[in-house]
Parts: C-alpha cells; structure tokens; sequence
C-alpha cells in the first residue's frame, strides 16, 4: 500500500506529496515539505506538521499558526490521529491522506479509458455503438446518452440535477440503486445522501446493509476515484477472494457497481454510485461507457448549478453589507472574499457616537409604539448620513449609533469624513423636526461625539456569534465624548482638530476629564450650520 498527501490548492489544482517522512512540514517558508504559496496571508509561515509515529500511523499537529488548523471541520488541538482519506485544513488549502492499491494488491476493479475532464470538454471521445447484434443494445444507451445531455442542461438547482443523475441512472437496466454523494468544502466531508432503489424512491430499509460513505471512503476505492478523476466499473464485488480488503462492499452484498468522482476543472463535487446486487457481470462496456456520460455531464451541470448557488448567496451578503457599509465598501469586501474574511487588525479609525438627548424622560410620555417609530425614523434618516460619507455602521445601541470611518477599508480622510456626517446627521435632524412638529409629535436632539486613533477592527466575537467593530482607548474615548455634548451639538477632540487644519468651525471648549483616562483632555465643538466641508 503506497501513501500519499493529495494537496487541493487555492487554484483548484491538486499536487502529490510522498507520506513516508517521518515529518511533513506545511507553511508558507520555503525550507517547509509541502510549501503553499498564500498571497493572502492565510497561511503561516509554519503552519502544521504531519507526523509519521512507529506503527505508521499519521498524526497532524498545528504549530501555533494564526488561522489554525481543521481536521475534518475541527479545530486541531496537540497531535491528532489523521485517517485515510481525512482532510486537514490549512487555511485557503486542504490536504488528504490517500492510500493508493499496488500492483500485487489489484482487485477486479476497471477505470474508464476517457479523463472526466476530457469528456466534458470533447463529448465526442466516448465511442459510437458498433454494428451486429450487439449494436441493438448499444443504440439504446446511445439515446440515453442524448437524453443525458437534454436532462441535464435544464436543471438548475443542486437538488435538480442531483434527481435528473439519479432517474438517468435508473435508465441503465441492471442498475438496483444509486446515490450522489455531495462534498463539502467548508465541513471538508461529505453530505448526508439519500439512497434510491429502482421503483422505491428514497428507502430506509436498504439503509441497514449499505453505507454510502464507507464504500465511497474504503482505501480500494477512494483513492483511484478522487486521484485519477475517472470512472470505475466494480466487478464480482461479492466475492471475498477479489475484494478480500473491501469490507464494505463484502458486507452489503455487492456483486457489481459503477464509481465516479463528480469534478469539474479540478474542483471535487462528490461522488456518482450505481450498483447490482445480483450478478458480477450486470453492467456491459456500452453500461460503462453511458454511466461515464452521465458522471461527466452532472459533474458539468452541478458545478453550473453550485456556482448559480453561490452567485444568488453572495449577492444576499452584498445586499445586507450594503445595508451598512457604503457600496464601494461591501463590494471591495465581497471581491476579498467576504465579511468573514475580516479578520481583527490594529489600523487608525475614527469613531462617531451620536445619542438622543433627553430619552428617557421622552420614552415615558410616549407609547412602546410611537417609541419604535421614532426610532426607526431615526435610524434611517442617520444611517443614510453616515453612509454618503462612506461610514460603517457598527451598531445600534438602544438610542444610540455608532459608527466607524476608515474601516475596513483605511482611508486619510477618515476623520472630515466623518466630521462631515456628524454635520449633515445634525442638519437632517433639523429636518426631521420639522417634519415631526407638523405631525403634532415631540422634536427630537441628539449629542454627537467624534474621536480618530488607532483601534482593533475586524469580526471579533465568539465561536458561535461575531460582530464586525472596533475595540479599544479610541471607541472608549468617542463614546465619554458624546456624553459631553449637549443637544445638537458636536464635540469633537484635539485629534480630530488636528486631522482637518483647515475647518474654521472648530471652538475650544477647554480640557476636560474623561471617565477612565488619567489625563485631561482637550476639546472642541464643531460649528454646523454651515454647509458640510469638502
């Protein structure tokens, strides 16, 4: 038994590394086993190791990297036993065990003459049926093999092209049962599959001697299935002399199956599996040939249908981004690779708190009702504020907001930008008054502060929940300052005076104590009935 890491790069492509080292180390640096060159930064320069003990068996380890390392979607944690056919994680990369047949241990197991990706590029290689009585038979499958491409082509979603593979399947007559087995990427395994009988459907009562995931994952098959990308014809599966170390194909009782990764331009979808439970020789060459067909082709059409599925997700996230970042903003975060690429750096910021003045008293004059009206008008009208003026809103704090400017993306203006939100929020509310008052309802002040320095900003949070902010003395600052202001005013610090030199509406308002800092500070309130700075 030969053994081998399969690396799944950024790329899509995949390279072979021996596993007979004692050690495997993987990173970034360049004196590493298995060097994965990261632009993004996901990888560390030494990032884990692969370690081979006395009894052969392979451990993987994390050596403190910054983004960790996954075994199977779990966090590694000291040395932990890796199985064949475990994926490890290691930042944008994944990495198998495999464990491929030598020539002595060979069973009765056939791979088809055409490459997958050869047959979703040149349809045309699989053979014509030949002439005599044979051909009969073939001419069938050769409709099928048309029908394939038509079935195929008009599903669209990951559900309907898995149901179309499955009913193409069951047209090849001496299939039992089959099943599509979907990979995961981001758990690293695959999916719960239903198994389907001819004329039953999904069935629980075949379950009990079939196992899907370990005929798929048993060392005989998965290693020709995910390394060459080519479909296998499995025969006599029943009998132990031939498959002495398939236990789970003895086990359920398989005397012939066809096997086919589902891939498309390096990247691994699943599994395609059909069986017979009866006879070694069910299946035909013309049989091989169509159940190679119809893998290539749903491997083409689920790929079209996870793309589909991952453009209408990503849109969701860029329109609920655009819900609180700028455009240009959630757009560059979407082109990165998402909101949860974000990870916590330290970079400057400024800091706006804006607060309603007089709240509570207010909210005990008013219905719950009118309360949430209100508030919802408030938060609008500020949030569209601040969002011409390219400002991330970080949160919703009862009546409070808070938002952030030069984050995530750093920017020199981030401090007029942010001034020039804190004028326009104070003019608008001038025009939300108006508004209120012709509506017989009570006017509404608010108290805004403004601070610039250096923050930790990124999704920061638990394991379970995370929250895109800023932490630390500038957030903590920005928010003593609001408590300063009195109704429509800006108060503003000397950092931020000292970012825009040339605003003239700048007026001292003497240092003055802050809860939680040892020094005094000096502060200034920033005259707005003038037209916003440019």
């Amino acid at each position: 038994m030969k053994r081998s890491f399969l690396v799944y790069m950024a790329d899509g492509s995949t390279q072979t590394h021996s596993a007979e080292k004692r050690v495997t180390k993987i990173g970034r640096a360049p004196d590493n086993d298995i060097v994965l060159v990261d632009p993004e930064r996901s990888v560390s320069r030494w990032h884990a190791l692969l370690a081979l003990d006395d009894n052969g068996s392979v451990y993987v380890e994390d050596l403190k990297s910054s983004n960790g390392t996954l075994l199977n979607g779990q966090p590694v944690k000291g040395s932990v036993l890796m199985t064949p056919n475990d994926t490890v994680q290691v930042g944008r990369f994944r990495v198998s065990l495999l464990e491929e047949i030598e020539e002595d241990e060979r069973f009765s197991i056939q791979a088809g003459t055409v490459a997958l990706d050869e047959l979703q590029d040149k349809p045309g290689l699989l053979p014509l049926p030949g002439r005599g009585l044979a051909a009969a038979g073939e001419f069938k499958n050769f409709e099928l093999l048309y029908e394939v491409g038509v079935t195929l082509a008009r599903s669209n979603s990951v559900e309907e092209v898995t149901k179309a593979a499955i009913g193409l399947l069951f047209k090849i007559d001496q299939v039992h049962r089959a099943t599509v087995m979907l990979w995961d990427d981001k758990r690293g395994a695959f999916g719960n599959p239903d198994l389907h009988a001819r004329n039953v459907g999904r069935t629980s009562a075949l379950s009990g001697s079939y196992d899907p995931a370990h005929l798929v994952m048993s060392r005989t098959i998965l290693a020709r299935v995910r390394h060459e990308n080519r479909p296998l014809l499995i025969r006599d599966a029943g009998s132990e002399s031939m498959l002495n170390s398939a236990v789970s194909i003895v086990r359920a009782g398989i005397q012939a199956a066809f096997c086919s990764p589902l891939t498309f331009q390096g990247r691994f979808l699943g599994i395609l599996y059909a069986d017979n439970l009866a006879e070694p020789d069910a299946f035909s060459e013309a049989d091989f040939r169509t159940f190679t067909s119809i893998a290539a082709q749903t491997g083409l059409a689920l790929a079209n249908a996870i793309a589909g599925q991952e453009l209408m997700e990503r849109e969701v996230e860029r329109q609920a981004l655009k819900r609180y970042l700028p455009p240009q903003v959630a757009n560059l975060i979407m082109a990165s690779g998402g909101a949860s690429e974000l990870n916590g750096v330290l970079q400057p910021v400024t800091v706006l708190y804006a607060d309603i003045r007089g709240f509570t008293p207010m909210s005990e004059r008013m219905d719950a009702r009118e309360i949430v009206a209100m508030l919802r008008e408030f938060f609008s009208v500020m949030s569209a504020a601040i969002l011409e003026c390219n400002g991330t809103l970080d949160k919703f704090i009862g009546d409070c907001i808070m938002a952030l400017f030069g984050a995530p993306i750093q920017s020199e203006q981030a401090a007029r930008e942010g001034l020039n939100a804190a004028i326009r929020m104070q003019q608008r509310m001038q025009t939300l008054n108006r508004s209120r008052e012709q509506r017989g309802a009570c006017p509404v002040f608010i108290g805004i502060g403004l601070h610039c320095g250096p923050a930790v900003v990124g999704n920061i949070g638990s394991a379970d929940r995370v929250q895109y902010t800023a932490i630390g003395d500038t957030v903590n600052v920005a928010a003593r300052l609001v408590s300063k202001a009195a109704p429509s005013q800006i108060i503003v610090s000397g950092d931020i005076r000292a970012a825009i030199p040339d605003f003239a509406g700048f007026q001292p308002l003497g240092e003055v104590e802050l809860k939680g800092r040892e020094r005094k500070m000096d502060i200034y309130s920033a005259a707005w009935p003038e037209l916003p700075i440019q």
